[in-house]
């Protein structure tokens, strides 16, 4: 009985306020003079207990300007809403489409359709990058792309490839299945993009005038596209890469030093059970949370996602920061990271998946992988690149041009510091790329 005496005493005890603990001087508790205690000790707190336990001992009035500036206190509910919620809460139509590949998987793509009479009624289709989703075309609110080809009149589609949040369904395996995640995007370029590119043919009549904007990963599924079943491609009327990912050999990121590891990966892949890369998971939104409310995580978390990619901070909106943490990564095979890796260690080259000797011989008659044919791609080609790009070398991209068949010109971001992800997430993205993106597709678009 002697502790519980002990701590009957101390709580008798008077208590100055110094002495008064974190939780205490939230609730008033236990504190003298409590009409004298403000809540200067953490604004930050306020903001947290404010946003999700909605907390009446917050009183704004109490917490001073200096103290709490907006972005401690502004909540974005685009965090916890779908891309289709996303797009109808920033005043677009928005619609849903299944498309169902030719091995089974279960592909949920977005539209945003035509706003007004005016303008372009032409389909455009978005395709995001490595570990993402449609929701990227969005994060940036009304400075996005899809939003902007939106207000100009075109028929906005967004892609969503197998694997991620929104593709994570099949016919007949479940996600827990080893065989679900055997894909790269080699299977993106030759079951997804068929499927898609046929489905939204079909759905607004237009063949052969789709226009294809991908970015990063987007544009190598693309190439995958093109070059293995250039008939089909030609439903898509003109091609725009942004980030473009084909070649690696000069490649910036860290990402390179994984590369030698790739015969490591491959064993983990194939023994135990290594088949989804970084889905999407609480513990992301947990962080986007604490990015949002305290300005030393908000740092921590841009080199979490920056890394990889490269990190322009004067460029970089940080306001959508906890939208993007609670978006990405949105999830993807191991074997897609595999695959990228084993192109770095084969210097740089666009090729298909290695599958080891004996493998290659049995699934492609070779004991090295081919490469992907790129004299096959036919389609009008134009591709933005970046000089700070870290995945997407400049050389790497101009190298590529050179050997398309029907390149429609090149573009330099003019901007020194422009990165690979400041093609989505760019605070100038609309005056550094969708302007001069929308002056080139002019010349595809039928008013």
């Amino acid at each position: 009985m002697l502790i519980p005496i002990l701590i009957l005493a101390t709580v008798a005890l008077p208590i100055s306020e110094a002495e008064c603990n974190f939780f205490q001087k939230i609730w008033k508790s236990e504190c003298p003079n409590d009409d004298e205690i403000t809540l200067v000790t953490s604004v930050k707190t306020c903001s947290y207990f404010d946003k999700f336990f909605r907390n009446n001992n917050c009183d704004d009035n109490e917490i001073s300007a200096r103290d709490c500036q907006l972005e401690n206190c502004h909540y974005n509910p685009d965090e916890d809403l779908t891309v289709p919620q996303m797009i109808a809460r920033h005043g677009y139509p928005s619609e849903s489409h299944t498309v169902v590949t030719d091995d089974g998987f279960i592909l949920e793509i977005h539209r945003i359709p035509k706003v007004n009479g005016s303008g372009p009624q032409q389909p455009i289709f978005l395709q995001h990058g490595l570990m993402g989703s449609s929701a990227d075309w969005i994060i940036n609110g009304n400075q996005t792309l899809a939003f902007y080809l939106a207000d100009l009149g075109y028929d906005v589609w967004l892609g969503n490839c197998r694997g991620n949040i929104y593709s994570r369904g099949h016919v007949s395996l479940p996600t827990t299945h080893a065989t679900f995640w055997n894909f790269s995007f080699h299977e993106m370029g030759t079951k997804d993009l068929p499927k898609v590119i046929s489905y939204i043919t079909k759905v607004t009549n237009k063949p052969g005038e789709i226009i294809y904007i991908g970015h990063s990963m987007g544009t190598t599924m693309f190439y995958v596209f093109a070059s293995e079943n250039p008939v089909l491609a030609k439903n898509v009327k003109v091609m725009v890469g942004m980030g473009s990912a084909a070649y690696m050999t000069h490649i910036k990121s860290p990402i390179k030093y994984f590369a030698p590891l790739t015969t490591e990966l491959e064993w983990l892949r194939k023994h135990l059970d290594f088949n989804e890369f970084l889905p999407n998971s609480k513990l992301m939104k947990i962080l986007s949370s604490q990015c949002e409310l305290f300005k030393i995580d908000e740092k921590i978390c841009e080199n979490l996602i920056f890394a990889i990619c490269g990190f322009n901070k004067e460029e970089f909106n940080i306001d959508i920061l906890p939208v993007l943490l609670a978006k990405d990564p949105a999830g993807s095979s191991t074997k897609t990271i595999i695959h990228y890796a084993q192109e770095i260690d084969n210097r740089g080259n666009f090729q298909k998946y290695d599958y080891g000797s004996v493998g290659n011989f049995i699934e492609y008659g070779t004991v090295d992988p081919p490469p992907y044919n790129i004299s096959n791609i036919r389609n009008p080609i134009y591709l933005m690149y970046a000089k700070n790009d870290w995945l997407s070398n400049p050389v790497d991209v101009l190298r590529f041009a050179r050997e398309l068949k029907n390149l429609a010109g090149t573009y330099e971001i003019e901007m020194d510091s422009f990165n690979h992800v400041d093609y989505i997430f760019g605070k100038d993205a609309k005056d550094l790329v969708y302007k001069p993106l929308y002056k080139f597709l002019s010349n595809y678009t039928d008013y």
